[in-house]
């Protein structure tokens, strides 16, 4: 039997002194000021580079490297190389170095999605109309391209003041379930959250497609909408098998004024099986277009 493998010297870093151990990696191309994000498989910090542009600088979490094989990730991760949307946070670089997994991206300056609803709760209905469109906009031009987010959530959308909604983290998920499908269930990796997963996403396909992202949008909307996802219980578990069992809840059971034409474009998108969901991004964010009349 073969001894384990011996942990990464970045693994062993406390993650108090990672802020550290980052700037010391890439003081010969980039000054990193502070940690401006966080979540389950990376860290995110505001980098200056030898240009004077702000980037956004994620690093992946030592302990999720010691579970993927960093070329094949970032054989994954450079497909995403190839969006080029408004909507979407352009992927700059991404690389290997003093055994951080990394990736570049423009910085955007807003708050998450999140951060919004944290402090709102709830979205106006014209705001979530407009927001659905131009992720329905990014998500389709990153469909044509092959390319499926899967781990569509607030924490993933940025709101900019210049640009609206943008979506972060195109190819995460994927390189993360390509490079660790054996490794998942024993370091506790989560690839996309509970709240926004699609019944197939949770059957564990990792075949999927658009479609799975236009269930997670969905989620999201309904959430804007209502101050609550579509499925909502303390243990997560549950919360998933309501996503393969229960149908989803009309968004007007929770918010009355919600446009009969928005509510049933969302309704479409939570159908259970694929084939009975919106086929395309582009199909959906044309409904969701034609619902402006009604959108106050």
């Amino acid at each position: 039997m073969e001894p384990p493998p011996s942990p990464s010297p970045a693994a062993t870093v406390p993650r108090s002194r990672l802020l550290g151990l980052v700037r010391h990696a890439f003081t010969d191309q980039y000054q990193v000021d502070r940690e401006i994000g966080r979540g389950g498989d990376s860290r995110t910090f505001l980098a200056v580079d030898r240009e004077g542009q702000k980037v956004a600088l994620k690093i992946l979490h030592p302990e999720v490297f010691e579970s993927v094989a960093a070329d094949r990730f970032l054989r994954e991760i450079r497909l995403a190389s190839q969006l080029n949307h408004p909507h979407i946070a352009r992927l700059l670089h991404s690389g290997e170095r003093e055994w951080l997994v990394y990736l570049v991206t423009a910085f955007i300056d807003g708050p998450s999605l999140r951060e919004v609803l944290s402090g709102i709760r709830q979205l106006s209905v014209g705001d979530t109309h407009r927001m659905g469109c131009e992720l329905l906009e990014a998500l389709g031009h990153a469909h044509q391209r092959g390319i499926v987010h899967r781990d569509v959530k607030p924490e993933n959308v940025l709101i900019s003041p210049d640009r609206g909604a943008v979506l972060l983290d195109f190819g995460i998920a994927r390189a993360i379930v390509t490079s660790a499908t054996d490794e998942i269930t024993r370091t506790g990796i989560t690839v996309g959250s509970s709240t926004y997963m699609s019944p197939e996403q949770i059957n564990g396909d990792l075949e999927l497609d658009g479609r799975s992202d236009l269930y997670s949008l969905g989620c999201m909307l309904f959430e804007c909408l209502a101050g609550r996802a579509p499925f909502v219980w303390r243990k997560e578990i549950v919360v998933l098998q309501l996503h393969l069992t229960e149908p989803a809840p009309d968004v007007r059971t929770f918010r009355p004024d919600v446009p009969s034409e928005l509510a049933e474009v969302i309704g479409k998108a939570l159908a259970k099986r694929p084939q009975e969901r919106w086929q395309s991004a582009t199909e959906m964010r044309d409904m969701l277009a034609n619902c402006h009349a009604a959108v106050p």
